[in-house]
């Protein structure tokens, strides 16, 4: 059985740029047909405890919650997951990106570049030749151009797709999301499913093509 998830959004509780209410969180999750979510704040990364605390206050119990963190480099945002929290603090903003993805990588972690087209935060040519294990395609801060460059540069990359919200409005959570075709149920099953490569990209109701 299949899982659709959310890889990339924001709450206001651990970043200044969201305007998301985490105890809203996983009802629209759940209203938007989603079965997983991965909170993925900016430089921080949220403890299990965190996460289950979320969980259990929910009227959800079992709803599939996990934690990357999105890195912002010197050209270009990535999001990595499958480190520890403590791990994550030590990833300061501002550096090299094909330095800190070699960094993430070697570390154990799987990494996603974030919205590579985005005119306003875009990576530069070296993304040629920095091994992401997927490019996001999709997302609702990527305009409907940009899409299109994502996914071709995807393509002529050689590289795997994904899509996701980026959300940082209660309403944009799972605007776009990731199918998994295989079981999900912790972050290393998520990064082991990234390595393989066993997901792609689906369009929510209502986002077009």
């Amino acid at each position: 059985m299949s899982l659709v998830i959310d890889l990339h959004l924001h709450t206001r509780r651990h970043s200044a740029c969201s305007a998301i209410d985490e105890s809203l969180l996983i009802d629209r999750a759940v209203q938007a047909g989603l079965d997983g979510l991965v909170l993925t704040e900016h430089h921080y990364q949220w403890t299990r405890a965190e996460l289950d605390a979320l969980v259990a206050q929910s009227a959800h119990p079992g709803f599939l919650l996990l934690a990357g963190f999105e890195y912002s480099s010197s050209h270009g945002d990535m999001l990595i997951y499958g480190l520890e929290p403590e791990a994550a603090k030590s990833f300061t903003p501002g550096h090299p990106p094909e330095v800190m993805l070699a960094r993430a990588q070697s570390m154990g972690a799987v990494c996603i570049a974030a919205h590579p087209t985005r005119a306003a935060i875009p990576f530069d040519e070296r993304i040629v030749d920095m091994p992401f294990e997927a490019l996001e395609v999709k997302s609702v801060n990527l305009a409907p151009h940009e899409q299109r460059l994502a996914q071709k540069l995807a393509d002529d990359l050689g590289r795997r797709a994904t899509a996701a919200s980026d959300a940082h409005r209660l309403p944009d959570v799972g605007a776009y999301a990731t199918e998994f075709l295989e079981p999900v149920q912790t972050i290393e099953d998520l990064r082991n499913s990234l390595q393989r490569g066993t997901f792609r990209p689906c369009v929510r109701a209502g986002q077009g093509n």
